[in-house]
């Protein structure tokens, strides 16, 4: 399971504070539990007041927020009541953060995407308190400068080694925050994918929070990411007829067979008693999604994922593609639970 949330903005012309306020209601009502905001906008206007206004109606609906802060804004503001997090962005010492994470009432959030393993062991073996400490990667506002999925991997693979949290965010395809208004993920190819996908890869590499950086994000979307907070990896299917039949493959969670190969993945426990006619037996391209038919005998009713391009077979249907990327299939490999979802 995942934290999922939103991001809302004080001080800037494009959201005012009953805008802020109803998008927090709207959040809380999909289903999220977490809220990023930050004091450290150039574009700002922010006032202690209103952000403290921001951080009371969280509280009030449930919902735990964590603040952006750098070093000198922080020396100029007065201390927030109810605070869940602080994120420490820059100009901090090691010894005020180790500090911090022991003393405040609130926990102390670290920028994972400046941390190397030597800082994070460091902070460590100085006495970090790791149970009060969270992680959270950048979002990148100017286009191709955010992460590579397989950097976010690594360092996540660090950070759950040594049992810390670590967030990640999402873009808004619909709302997007000023000034760049050209989204606001942690990694850059998540810029234009679809969110389902997004989504999915970040929780594949072990990430514990996904938030939507932009606000505002539509409906839709806050939906889906709530979708997604569940145990199994989703994949999702595009179907070459969907007026076929295939409910089947939508209301349970499936496993691959652990006897691996580079051609296709086994999907377990799919055989048929039943007739299976050929059809749209096709060439096989990678991430195509088939369906052995009743020429392939004892195998008929088989599902597979094809992993690499491959010629057609008469007895091999193929039925859709999976949006997918080699991140998530290789979770999957891994005996993940797995759902599709259309």
């Amino acid at each position: 399971m995942i934290d999922t949330g939103v991001s809302v903005y004080a001080g800037l012309s494009d959201y005012s504070k009953e805008e802020n306020i109803k998008y927090l209601h709207l959040a809380k009502q999909l289903g999220c539990t977490h809220v990023f905001s930050s004091a450290h906008i150039n574009e700002a206007k922010t006032s202690q007041e209103e952000l403290q206004s921001i951080i009371d109606e969280c509280n009030k609906l449930g919902l735990k927020l964590s603040l952006d802060v750098s070093k000198p804004i922080m020396s100029k503001l007065r201390e927030f009541d109810g605070l869940f997090a602080l994120r420490l962005d820059y100009g901090f010492t090691d010894e005020e953060i180790i500090h911090l994470s022991n003393t405040a009432s609130y926990y102390v959030e670290l920028n994972a995407s400046t941390l190397s393993y030597e800082h994070i062991k460091s902070l460590i073996d100085n006495g970090i308190n790791t149970t009060r400490t969270r992680f959270t990667f950048n979002f990148y506002p100017k286009l191709y400068t955010g992460h590579d999925i397989i950097d976010v991997y690594n360092k996540t693979k660090i950070c759950n080694e040594v049992g810390i949290y670590v967030g990640a965010f999402i873009p808004s395809h619909i709302g997007f925050r000023p000034p760049m208004y050209e989204g606001l993920p942690t990694v850059e190819a998540h810029r234009k994918m679809c969110l389902d996908v997004a989504i999915e890869e970040l929780k594949a590499c072990g990430i514990n929070g996904i938030y939507f950086g932009d606000a505002y994000a539509s409906t839709e979307e806050i939906s889906i990411l709530n979708m997604h907070n569940c145990e199994e990896i989703l994949l999702k299917l595009r179907l070459i007829d969907s007026n076929d039949n295939y409910d089947y493959l939508f209301d349970k969670s499936f496993k691959i067979r652990p006897d691996l190969n580079n051609y296709i993945l086994r999907v377990s426990s799919l055989r048929s008693s039943e007739e299976i006619l050929s059809f749209n037996t096709v060439d096989r391209k990678r991430y195509d999604v088939t369906l052995d038919n009743s020429k392939f005998k004892r195998y008929v009713g088989e599902i597979n994922i094809v992993l690499q391009d491959l010629p057609k077979d008469e007895r091999v249907n193929v039925i859709g593609s999976l949006a997918a990327t080699d991140v998530i299939i290789n979770h999957i490999k891994e005996g993940k639970r797995f759902k599709f979802i259309k």
